[in-house]
């Protein structure tokens, strides 16, 4: 399979490094800045023109958000299914616009909602299937950087804990308000979100509160959920240790990379990619609602 990446930033290179542990040799890449190939501990060839990744069967585009909607576009209409660093872009005008390009085309777009994929959120699913629907779960994702220029904290971060709430309850909440604001008086954008949704379980008339607390202007690295079910359980699980425990005991879990899963699934020609485009627009209209 021939694979081409635009932009080899930061997670470009993760990909990258991800697709060689995969086995993928045919790359191809388009960057306009100088790539240290010293410490990545191999090279492939680099373009400036993304005409000469035309030739590929799959594209990854790794780039900031502002510049998704002109690249992907480029690859759809030339009929080349691509992956996409999420959001798809930052409006859900243009979310439609390049899904409706797709459908003329033929193309299918992946965007990577990479939490959906942790093995982590998937046990908790499971565990929600088995105790029911919780009453509250209060999400924290809250960095010391980096600043973004061209999206906002909502868009940024707090994308990710909704992916991962739609991906629980297979739904839209009822109830959603967000707060936008500035932690840092200098941001170029909101760097701070407080995210409040609602779920209703039709099956025993309950509801799910959700707290979502995101920021890059924290001061301090933070990835947890606290999650209070109906019986007075708590399931306590946090990310950046890979500690889940529900009332202070340890839950066990499957162990793999949420990455490799993601990239295999949008390489795999079988994948449905219908589920895929309807939780990306789930997500920006519900980060568009107020």
């Amino acid at each position: 399979m021939k694979i081409g990446i635009v932009g080899v930033g930061y997670w470009g290179k993760i990909i990258l490094k991800n697709l060689v542990n995969l086995g993928y040799e045919d790359i191809k890449i388009f960057d306009k800045c100088e790539i240290d190939w010293g410490t990545l501990g191999f090279k492939f060839p680099v373009t400036s023109q993304l005409e000469d990744l035309l030739d590929r069967d799959k594209v990854f585009v790794i780039t900031p958000t502002s510049t998704h909607f002109e690249v992907c576009k480029f690859f759809v209409e030339n009929k080349i299914d691509i992956f996409c660093e999420k959001p798809l872009t930052n409006n859900i005008s243009s979310t439609e616009v390049l899904y409706s390009l797709c459908d003329t085309y033929d193309t299918k777009t992946f965007v990577d909602w990479i939490l959906t994929f942790n093995p982590a959120v998937n046990k908790i699913k499971e565990i929600f299937k088995e105790k029911g629907n919780p009453k509250t779960i209060i999400c924290n994702r809250l960095n010391y950087g980096p600043q973004r220029f061209d999206v906002d904290a909502k868009l940024d971060l707090s994308s990710h804990d909704l992916s991962i709430a739609l991906h629980w309850f297979e739904s839209d909440p009822s109830e959603i308000k967000w707060i936008d604001f500035k932690r840092w008086e200098y941001s170029t954008q909101n760097d701070s979100s407080i995210g409040l949704l609602v779920f209703d379980d039709s099956t025993n008339s309950q509801q799910t509160s959700v707290q979502i607390n995101t920021s890059w202007e924290f001061g301090k690295k933070n990835r947890d959920y606290v999650i209070e079910f109906y019986d007075g359980s708590f399931l306590f699980w946090d990310d950046s240790k890979s500690i889940l425990e529900l009332n202070g005991k340890q839950v066990t879990y499957d162990s793999y990379s949420p990455l490799e899963r993601s990239i295999n699934v949008f390489l795999d020609s079988n994948f449905d990619f219908a589920e895929n485009r309807k939780l990306t627009l789930d997500i920006i209209n519900n980060l568009e609602s107020r």
